[in-house]
């Protein structure tokens, strides 16, 4: 794909907005040195910031000393998709699924969603979108653990996941669930929560940290700069009027122009058909037992739902239904209850479903990136 839209491998975005950010750390800064037209930048005080969570720049920040501004985001995007494919793996074979159904399950979750599209540039949207795809795909990975330490690192990653696309906190209370039930061994439900806070203060901490960052800059805890773009001066950034408008951008079909098959350019696609992940979700929830997971699973995705409408865009140009993508991690929560996928040798029957799914996915996905690429 690289090759395809004509990107050197270690090649650097032109919307660099973390390395800009990086770069004013390293002179001791949280402000940039001057306005950036192409770039989303916030004005406050007559000083100008970057207008997104901050974590991405937190992993520029360690490469700048190499390259400069020359940071090879690009690749680094990339590589945070291919880790992210790793995990979701690994995670199903940690839960009893074959080889062959974790690999399908990975291509599914990653090269047959728009995840693809986003991992092949360093776009300061997408980069923070795949790296909080990451965080979140580790936290699942971690939770699903034997080793207690781990859980640590799941509540740190579902923190620094937060720090890259504040909505994936809604997840917290699954999150919850999931290490109430590895210690509750018997114990009663006050001892088993008193239990947990130990595990969950890393989350406490790069949330503090993040509010902390967000009150030097714009004299708000919760403020991560957006509401000062130009775009939020007339109309609020939130609002419940949006949700209606917002739900139909992403049932939009695409359409053929002139013998040529062209996705809608703006604010969405049909979600489903450039996630497919969200068919197999749905089936598999049906085939499994209606319980305290699964209830806290749906409350959480309604309420990333409902608050991903409620802004005022679907992420402008894009091919796809960027925005459904920060749902597919914690997916892997929900499918691992679907036992008819666990498949635990190679003579067991091939999970038909998924690999359509996954097929179309990639098909569809590559289609559109290559088309997305060469027109931007």
């Amino acid at each position: 794909m690289y090759l395809v839209i004509g990107q050197g491998f270690f090649s650097h975005s032109d919307y660099d907005s973390y390395t800009r950010q990086a770069a004013a750390w390293h002179s001791g800064q949280a402000n940039l040195p001057e306005f950036v037209p192409w770039l989303e930048i916030a004005r406050y005080e007559g000083q100008y910031f970057i207008s997104f969570p901050p974590f991405p720049s937190v992993v520029q920040f360690a490469l700048y000393p190499i390259f400069g501004m020359d940071v090879p985001d690009n690749l680094i995007n990339t590589l945070f998709a291919v880790g992210a494919l790793v995990l979701i793996f690994f995670t199903f074979v940690r839960n009893k699924f074959s080889g062959v159904t974790a690999a399908v399950l990975a291509l599914l979750f990653v090269l047959g969603s728009n995840v693809f599209y986003l991992s092949v540039t360093g776009w300061v949207w997408f980069s923070a979108q795949v790296q909080g795809f990451f965080f979140s795909a580790l936290c699942v990975y971690l939770l699903f653990s034997k080793k207690k330490v781990a859980w640590y690192f799941a509540f740190l990653s579902l923190g620094i996941a937060f720090a890259c696309r504040p909505f994936q906190i809604v997840y917290f209370p699954l999150a919850l669930y999931l290490l109430y039930r590895n210690i509750s061994e018997g114990r009663g439900a006050v001892k088993t929560l008193a239990a947990c806070i130990k595990y969950v203060l890393p989350l406490v901490l790069v949330g503090a940290a993040v509010a902390v960052y967000n009150y030097i800059r714009f004299e708000s805890f919760i403020e991560f700069g957006h509401n000062y773009l130009p775009e939020f001066a007339s109309e609020p950034q939130f609002s419940l009027k949006y949700i209606g408008t917002n739900f139909m951008e992403i049932l939009k079909l695409p359409r053929i122009i002139d013998g040529e098959l062209m996705p809608p350019m703006f604010n969405g696609t049909l979600f489903f058909l450039v996630n497919p992940v969200y068919i197999l979700l749905v089936v598999s929830m049906i085939r499994q037992k209606f319980g305290a997971k699964q209830l806290i699973y749906l409350l959480c995705l309604i309420a990333h739902m409902l608050l991903m409408l409620s802004h005022k865009t679907m992420g402008g140009w894009q091919f796809g239904s960027r925005y459904l993508v920060d749902m597919i991690p914690f997916m892997a929560v929900m499918i691992m209850g679907d036992r008819t996928l666990a498949r635990r040798s190679l003579d067991d029957k091939m999970p038909i479903l998924p690999i359509a799914l996954a097929a179309v996915g990639i098909i569809i996905n590559l289609y559109g990136a290559a088309w997305f690429y060469t027109i931007a």
